[in-house]
């Protein structure tokens, strides 16, 4: 693999590797905004602007042994076979996958063979389809492709169709939650003690990131989105994870940067857990 050390900047490497940063612009199915592929640079370049010392997690992430893969995959046999070569490497490190949309998820989790996990879903559209537009593969149906992985818990979400209903009333392995509060934290304290989790840029209400592929109205709080980081990687090991659906817009750079700070802060707590800094 070829590395650099633009994520966060070079002050956050080290001597030795701890989170992988791998960018994936894979853009095939993407339903109403377009640019996700151009997502992983644009958040890349934000991060550089993030001051490495967080207070929130109590963490300075200079040194921390930050790296940037640039896989160059756009698409699911590029992806596979990217990880397959490199699995090895991949499997030492906390792994932080910038998509690109929401179809790569399952990708990762089959190619990355985690062994079992319980798997985060934070989003605003379920992503339960069986096939979207005649693709079984669409990013609208990532979450479906996902549950042979592990059992699921969605949190943000607050839009579906009525077969998507239909299945998650009957679906074992799958929990659905619009809101974050005691309710998503008792679903996701079922989860096995190893989870994935998966970022939707879209789970945030659009007054937090408006630049995402179909932005919904309504929860998730900038707050909330740090308070499920905050139990999550308290409660449980997190063996890695993607931020996805991202559309970069020239004239909204702040989505840009608060999106590279939801990742930022997913690893600092990564970090603080592991007590590597």
């Amino acid at each position: 693999m070829d590395y650099s050390h633009d994520f966060l900047g070079t002050e956050a490497s080290g001597t030795k590797r701890e989170v992988l940063v791998l960018s994936v612009p894979v853009e095939l199915t993407t339903s109403y905004l377009s640019g996700t592929a151009g997502a992983p640079e644009a958040i890349i370049e934000a991060s550089r602007q993030i001051e490495l010392f967080n207070p929130a997690a109590g963490i300075d992430l200079e040194g921390a042994g930050i790296a940037t893969v640039r896989t160059g995959a756009r698409d699911r046999g590029a992806l596979a076979g990217f990880i397959r070569e490199n699995r090895a490497e991949l499997s030492e490190v906390f792994c932080c996958f910038l998509g690109g949309e929401h179809a790569i998820t399952p990708w990762i989790l089959e190619e990355m063979a985690y062994g079992p996990v319980g798997i985060v879903w934070l989003d605003a559209h379920a992503d339960l389809r069986e096939q979207y537009l005649g693709d079984p593969h669409s990013h609208a149906c990532a979450a479906r492709n996902s549950m042979p992985f592990g059992p699921i818990v969605q949190i943000g979400v607050r839009s579906w169709s009525r077969g998507e209903q239909e299945f998650m009333r009957t679906a074992r392995g799958v929990t659905t939650i619009g809101r974050w509060g005691g309710g998503a934290r008792a679903a996701l304290d079922t989860l096995p003690p190893r989870v994935y989790l998966s970022l939707d840029y879209a789970a945030f209400d659009p007054s937090v990131i408006r630049a995402v592929g179909t932005p919904e109205p309504g929860r998730l709080s900038w707050d909330d989105i740090v308070g499920i980081l905050d139990h999550l990687f308290a409660t449980r090991e997190v063996v890695g994870m993607d931020a996805v659906e991202l559309c970069p817009s020239a004239q909204d750079a702040a989505s840009d940067f608060i999106a590279a700070k939801a990742v930022y802060e997913a690893i600092s707590r990564h970090l603080a857990r592991k007590g590597t800094v």
